[in-house]
């Protein structure tokens, strides 16, 4: 199993959220902050990842402080000293399903910058959000993949796969899903979460996962804050039924130290035969 983890999951350790949004009036996109403790770098988050064996990382764009070539170039290098891949960039903003055509041309501007920060820094995939338009919007669908398609071409000259997820309202059910990627023909790949389908989750996700090239292995956690293992185990079988063999990033969202929840993960998928691989002492 090619273990990865999701840096949303430290998003209590890695300081301050620049986050993009969209403002209406204004016609452009906006930037927030929002603060959090930093109690560890990125760099030092590469690091400790390859001493404990975690072979990839998927990227929150918000961890990214700064897109200079310096930066760029740290995280490049330290990735690779680590054996660490970058396995994506996670672009949480934007809405390409937009029926505004302001936004939807000012969202691909901005997805061009950041995909060029993704080849510069290593990357080898982005991860774009398809919307958050109603999900029986079919012109919403049409456009969104127009729009992810544009997007997979230009990627491509760099070297970087685009792929999208099961997020926000247009991809909240797996039908959807499904029509999307097959619309955009084999431009555009796909990662599931197992988090964010809200009804029938196991169903869809049996649908979902067999075209994944990623996983986000997101905890689903009981009233007590702990991790539903039940629930994680079932996640867990639909994956070892579909042979996936990408990288499988595990996600915690709750507030104890990530590191040993992601232990308590990474043990419950280590007892899959078929999902196995040493297991190596969290630090």
């Amino acid at each position: 199993m090619n273990y990865s983890l999701n840096s949303w999951s430290f998003e209590r350790y890695l300081g301050p959220l620049r986050l993009i949004e969209w403002d209406d009036k204004q016609k452009r996109q906006v930037v927030t902050t929002e603060t959090m403790p930093e109690e560890t770098s990125l760099l030092g988050l590469l690091v400790r990842m390859g001493s404990n064996a975690y072979h990839s990382l998927e990227l929150a764009y918000v961890h990214l402080k700064s897109r200079n070539d310096q930066t760029l170039r740290d995280i490049r290098h330290v990735a690779e000293v680590s054996k660490v891949e970058l396995a994506s960039l996670l672009l949480d903003f934007g809405d390409l399903s937009s029926a505004d055509p302001q936004r939807r041309t000012a969202e691909l501007e901005l997805y061009r910058k950041w995909i060029e920060s993704a080849a510069q820094a290593g990357f080898s995939r982005v991860r774009i959000p398809a919307g958050d338009s109603s999900p029986d919007d079919r012109a919403a669908l049409i456009r969104a993949a127009a729009g992810l398609s544009e997007l997979a071409v230009y990627a491509a000259d760099a070297g970087i796969r685009v792929v999208t997820e099961n997020l926000g309202g247009l991809l909240s059910n797996s039908e959807n899903c499904l029509r999307l990627i097959d619309l955009c023909q084999g431009k555009v790949g796909f990662t599931a979460d197992f988090g964010n389908f809200d009804r029938n989750k196991y169903d869809q996700l049996q649908e979902v996962i067999p075209i994944a090239e990623t996983v986000h292995a997101k905890a689903r956690l009981d009233a007590q804050g702990r991790i539903d293992e039940v629930d994680f185990k079932k996640c867990l079988e639909i994956c070892r039924e579909a042979e996936f063999s990408g990288p499988f990033s595990l996600t915690y969202l709750g507030r104890e130290d990530p590191w040993e929840k992601m232990n308590v993960m990474r043990t419950l998928s280590e007892a899959l035969p078929t999902m196995s691989s040493p297991m190596d002492t969290i630090k």
